[in-house]
């Protein structure tokens, strides 16, 4: 019988959803992109990488005091590397090579140059750094491979030959370890993702709305007095409404996500299976609050209730003023109390790393809140609910 009342919900909510298809896209979809565009359009410069950056300070200590040595320090003197890297006494990393340096790299044995750092600065400095400390050292292992065989070679200008080889080497050796961690390093959010990662908090507060709406329409066109006059507990009840509310939440969501991946504004080449944890763990934490309302509050106490939080995730939750560039110091504070930042710091994550692993903090955080508002909302509901 319960599976029964189960099969009979969803289908009831897919009909309604069908039968509501155009307005549907019209809320979590087309006027969701139209705020965007329009609200990213104007925030395109704030959201633009910084074209500058501030040189790196290094000192580096040669203990080995060889060829090799003096070839490394050389690699930050290149034309590409001056732009970053500033040599000096004083620097905040110390990159030490260490005796028998060139020895140890001349016979293929494993060598290191250290790098320390006097105080934490920059974990993407360091990352930098050793990337081209490993990539020099890989070039010079090349180098010598080459060169051997080089010499083995029956042709004139061996010495024209090598020396062409080892200034490639030695120019590209630096410039690749640049190019993989500073050009990876500095993707950001451009406007439009911020704007749909931040916009969908506000949209959180519609699908409540309409959650809690659909079920009080229910209640005035007498559905739910016939409902609970059956033979059916006034949880099972409950938590039939909380499954349409999930299928609900996931499909608005749902909408919303794909109307931005189609138009190319955001969610490019993300891993689905991330965009479909954040769409449960926010199905889930949506599906909670619809039923924190529903069990607590009358018609009219909840629409005010709803209402205040999504205006103030309209002032503090960054889709339409951007946090970054206000001032005060009171609007920031209250910006971290925004309720949705754990859903729009979510998608950030995923939109940047596209990683599972970034997202599991939040996927936790909203399903612990879920449940334990569930439990306040089922123990509310059987002591007294509707009556």
């Amino acid at each position: 019988m319960g599976i029964l009342r189960i099969k009979a919900s969803i289908k009831v909510t897919f009909k309604g959803i069908f039968a509501q298809w155009k307005f549907i896209l019209l809320v979590y979809a087309i006027l969701p992109l139209l705020l965007s565009i329009t609200m990213g359009y104007f925030q395109k410069g704030i959201f633009q990488p910084e074209t500058t950056i501030d040189k790196i300070n290094i000192r580096i200590i040669d203990e080995d005091n060889s060829k090799t040595s003096q070839a490394f320090i050389e690699v930050f003197e290149t034309e590409g590397l001056k732009k970053l890297f500033n040599l000096t006494n004083k620097g905040e990393y110390v990159l030490t090579i260490p005796k028998g340096y060139e020895d140890s790299i001349s016979k293929l044995k494993e060598t290191t140059i250290r790098v320390d750092e006097k105080e934490r600065t920059s974990r993407s400095n360091e990352i930098i750094i050793k990337s081209i400390v490993n990539q020099y050292g890989k070039s010079v292992t090349e180098t010598l491979i080459i060169s051997n065989k080089i010499e083995a070679l029956n042709i004139q200008d061996k010495e024209k030959i090598f020396n062409e080889v080892i200034s490639s080497l030695t120019r590209i050796s630096g410039e690749n370890a640049l190019k993989t961690n500073i050009l990876k390093g500095e993707r950001t959010l451009n406007s439009f993702e911020n704007q749909a990662a931040s916009m969908m908090t506000f949209m959180l507060f519609i699908i409540v709305m309409g959650c809690v709406g659909a079920y009080h329409l229910d209640k005035e066109n007498g559905c739910f007095r016939r409902l609970i006059s059956t033979p059916i507990t006034k949880a099972t009840f409950f938590n039939l409404d909380l499954l349409i509310f999930f299928i609900s939440s996931f499909i608005y969501g749902l909408i919303y996500i794909l109307s931005f991946r189609v138009t190319g504004l955001a969610f490019k080449g993300i891993n689905p299976i991330n965009i479909l944890a954040i769409l449960t763990g926010q199905s889930l934490l949506i599906t909670a609050l619809s039923g924190l309302v529903i069990a607590f509050l009358s018609k009219q106490n909840s629409n005010i209730v709803v209402i205040i939080f999504m205006y103030f995730q309209i002032i503090f939750g960054g889709a339409f003023i951007p946090i970054k560039e206000v001032s005060s110091e009171v609007f920031t504070l209250l910006s971290k109390f925004s309720p949705g930042n754990v859903i729009s710091n979510a998608y950030k994550q995923c939109i940047l790393f596209n990683s599972f692993e970034k997202l599991v903090p939040y996927l936790l955080i909203m399903l612990i809140v879920s449940i334990v508002i569930y439990i306040i909302s089922i123990l509310k509901v059987k002591i007294r609910w509707e009556e």
